[in-house]
């Protein structure tokens, strides 16, 4: 094993300077030198991100998601941890980035059967009936006003499921800001939300219901824990706990 990072591939394309790294049985992904995705190459069901973790605490509410959109893939670690765990799940990963999506098949097990990478910008993407849709876009290190506005959510509301869930990875510079764009998500999607903090990290994950989750009471969600560990192997108590921590009875599903 080499005892140093290793450089596998550097590419400076309009959208920044992309590279993927190896060290030992580790590969990840660089964007303008911000980790963008990481894997270990002989673990696929280990998901290391703590951001994903926080992405897939949206587990507790729904039943398995068979349709996925990723807008922003990254890597491409979170489509290949799904895949591995349950192969049954398909999506759309849509990236505007050709190399980071070339890169996701070639460096990062991008799964092959069941999901498809599109060079598209998401915000003309006209895909329908997703269960899940993980918004994970980020501009300057901030998420792009254009994401968060009225038109935005209403297109990714328009392309869920009855039962479809908007998981968004929000970046934001103040509280005032955060709070302008929850005010913005609850307009298109009520107040069937919750915010879930990130330790150590910046970002906040916001997750908006199409309608009332299929689990929502604290004994429902309570009976949950141990079958949904058993299979993600994600720590779910430890979800749940921070969940009902930032969200105040009252304050959305809770």
């Amino acid at each position: 094993m080499s005892d140093r990072e290793q450089l596998l591939f550097r590419s400076d394309t309009r959208y920044g300077l992309v590279e993927v790294w190896q060290w030992g049985d580790q590969r990840w992904l660089n964007i303008d030198a911000i980790e963008q995705s990481r894997i270990i190459l002989t673990q696929a069901d280990q998901l290391l991100s703590p951001l994903h973790h926080a992405f897939l605490a949206v587990l507790l509410f729904i039943d398995t998601p068979e349709k996925i959109l990723l807008a922003g893939m990254g890597g491409g670690a979170l489509a290949r941890y799904l895949h591995h765990v349950d192969p049954a799940i398909g999506g759309d990963a849509v990236e505007i980035n050709k190399t980071v999506s070339r890169v996701a098949e070639q460096f990062f097990d991008f799964p092959e059967k069941k999901w498809s990478i599109s060079i598209d910008d998401i915000q003309q993407w006209q895909g329908t009936a997703y269960s899940l849709i993980v918004a994970d876009i980020a501009e300057k290190m901030l998420t792009p006003v254009w994401l968060t506005s009225e038109k935005t959510l209403l297109q990714l509301k328009q392309q869920l499921s009855d039962h479809g869930v908007l998981v968004m990875n929000l970046l934001v510079s103040d509280a005032q800001s955060f709070a302008q764009i929850l005010f913005s998500i609850r307009k298109i999607f009520g107040h069937r939300t919750l915010c879930l903090t990130v330790p150590d990290h910046k970002n906040i994950v916001i997750f908006a219901f199409n309608q009332q989750p299929k689990y929502a009471s604290s004994d429902m969600l309570s009976l949950r824990l141990k079958p949904l560990a058993g299979i993600w192997k994600l720590d779910f108590m430890s979800l749940l706990q921070r969940l009902k921590n930032d969200n105040p009875s009252g304050s959305g599903i809770f």
